[in-house]
């Protein structure tokens, strides 16, 4: 490895694009640029005013920001102290909060909003060890203890001749093994746990990230996922400083899509959800389309996916199939490609399975989704290249990683990528890694090729009355599939048969109902409504003709609203708190076993 620590990284990357935009940030109708220099400058500043403030080597701040520049600068800041961020996600509840900034022993706090501010003063009081609360925003009206983010960058600057030969001290002493920050995983059976992540595993990551998707300071992307996820911290914003991407920060989601058609990324990294409103997109537009040009964008289509099948079973493609394809690539793909900006040169999934239809139809327009595979611990295990992959896996093993598959299914995993333990939990350090392999507690498959396939969490296996052991997950992916399911739990620990809740996708099942003429306007309308019913149990049909009749789905229920953070049903990565969810519809479950 060429860097002795991040440091180094990001004083090079300084150096090398001082004054070229490293973010862009949204200022009314317009892009603000906050240059390298300038990020350094505010980093540095930073930095200052937390050795000012007295932080000690290795103590910790707690970030409860969105994706705005004051991120990326307290965090690059913090690091060059030789402190440890926290990121916390903002659909945090307070009591979320004041667990991991007291399990941390955050010694500052950073918020952003009125919102986040409320839930800190909530519990300020359960916190004696934090010394200052910094908001970006006037929030706390003059309470004591909290500066503004702006003022607090001016005591770092005033006090640069003091504390700046300290900073450069502790930023250059830095050891590989030295922790940087702490990823708290999103707790779906218990409290969450402080991953710790050193300058070792940072490094390590994007090195190994740049071999499979090659990224340029040519390259342009928004980020908009949670920089408290290990995927956006480290493959976003550590992975963007390592190559030199600009990237556009997108504060309000409700805008996405049009800073997506403004910004045009070339690169598309993102989870699941937000290629389904894409692909519904798309289909709702090709739906209300002219029926001669309907036709000609399926054939084009028919045509794609001909040519990806061929790909996949790496067979030559016939001269009159490559000549209609390159007609569909000149006349029919870049409009559909449009709808991701239009110069997208990858396109990457993780966090979930991705439905097989989308891979298939991306595939087909010539944007290929590369799913891959990371968990807290060892965010770099598996990808799919561009010029390499296989739906319905994650790819094979990352450059830097080895992958095998215990006796009972489960993944593990051997790298120089690996956290350096839970914060302490030494005892639950010690249950998961085991001379020195990570038990990634995941179920999966490797097949001849190599290439990884997730079958379920070990944990999440159901054990019927009959003996029989499954893995819901997988049920679960099929079901979600089909566009209208948005969320499905299996159920059937100890019983004899297996049923599931399921949720519908407000804007396709909406859609249906329009289509259909359903005299329907809300959720819990239609989850009752004959015609969608139908619908889902020829879903759920179409699922259990692919397993066998011992993991088949007996009975299910539609519930009238989705799962959701807010009733802490979902984890902040939309993963489904099964216990919460089973005792929240405890009745419901029961009512699926009753004769």
């Amino acid at each position: 490895m060429s860097y002795r620590n991040l440091g180094q990284l990001f004083h090079e990357r300084v150096e090398r694009y001082r004054d070229r935009p490293a973010y862009y940030v949204r200022r009314g109708d317009r892009w603000q640029p906050l240059t390298w220099a300038e990020w350094s400058e505010q980093a540095r500043a930073f930095g200052q005013a937390l050795l000012a403030r007295g932080l000690g080597p290795g103590e910790s701040v707690a970030i409860l920001m969105g994706n705005r520049p004051e991120w990326p600068v307290s965090d690059v800041g913090t690091m060059l102290a030789g402190g440890v961020t926290v990121g916390i996600y903002p659909t945090s509840s307070a009591e979320q909060c004041r667990y991991i900034i007291a399990h941390s022993d955050a010694r500052f706090v950073l918020v952003d909003t009125p919102t986040q501010w409320e839930k800190i003063a909530r519990v300020r009081s359960e916190l004696p060890q934090v010394r200052l609360i910094i908001t970006v925003e006037d929030v706390a009206g003059g309470a004591e203890g909290v500066v503004s983010f702006d003022r607090f960058l001016d005591v770092g600057r005033a006090h640069r001749e003091a504390v700046a030969p300290i900073l450069d001290e502790r930023s250059r002493r830095a050891t590989l093994d030295d922790i940087v920050m702490m990823v708290y995983t999103s707790g779906t059976t218990g409290l969450p746990k402080g991953a710790c992540l050193s300058h070792r595993y940072v490094l390590n990551s994007v090195l190994s990230l740049n071999e499979v998707i090659p990224l340029s300071d040519s390259d342009v992307s928004l980020s908009y996922l949670p920089y408290c996820h290990v995927a956006e911290r480290i493959s976003g914003l550590y992975n963007r400083m390592y190559a030199g991407v600009t990237a556009y920060l997108v504060e309000d989601l409700a805008k996405f899509w049009d800073y997506v058609a403004e910004v045009r990324p070339t690169i598309f990294a993102s989870v699941p959800r937000f290629y389904e409103k894409a692909y519904a997109r798309i289909l709702a537009d090709l739906e209300a389309a002219r029926s001669e040009e309907k036709e000609r964008i399926h054939r084009a289509l028919r045509i794609g996916r001909q040519i990806s099948a061929l790909q996949q079973a790496r067979q030559p493609i016939p001269d009159d199939l490559r000549r209609a394809y390159e007609e569909a690539e000149r006349t029919v793909f870049p409009q559909l490609r449009r709808y991701l900006g239009g110069r997208v040169r990858y396109a990457t999934s993780g966090g979930a399975a991705l439905h097989r239809s989308l891979e298939e139809f991306f595939a087909a327009i010539g944007l290929p989704i590369l799913q891959a595979y990371g968990l807290t611990e060892n965010v770099c295990v598996a990808f799919n290249r561009p010029d390499h992959y296989k739906f319905g896996t994650v790819g094979p093993p990352m450059p830097g990683c080895e992958v095998r598959i215990a006796p009972d299914g489960e993944i593990l995993v051997r790298s120089e990528m690996m956290f350096s333990g839970y914060y302490k939990e030494p005892d639950k350090t010690a249950e998961v890694v085991i001379e020195g392999w990570l038990h990634t507690g995941d179920l999966g498959a490797l097949d001849e090729e190599g290439f990884l396939t997730i079958t379920g969490r070990k944990k999440e296996i159901i054990v019927t009355s009959t003996g029989k052991n499954i893995a819901p997950i997988l049920l679960e992916n099929m079901l979600k599939e089909h566009p209208l399911i948005s969320q499905a739990m299996v159920y059937g620990e100890g019983k004899s048969y297996l049923v599931a809740l399921l949720t519908l996708n407000v804007a396709e099942a909406l859609d249906y109902a329009r289509a259909h003429h359903i005299p329907a306007t809300s959720l819990s309308e239609l989850a009752h409504h004959p015609a969608i019913v139908r619908l889902v149990q020829e879903i759920v049909d179409r699922v259990n003709a692919r397993v066998s009749s011992t993991e088949a789905i007996r009975r299910f229920a539609i519930l009238e609203r989705d799962f959701t953070i807010e009733e802490d049903e979902l984890t902040p990565t939309m993963k489904v708190k099964r216990s919460v969810v089973a005792e929240r519809y405890r009745d419901v479950l029961e009512q699926l076993y009753r004769e």
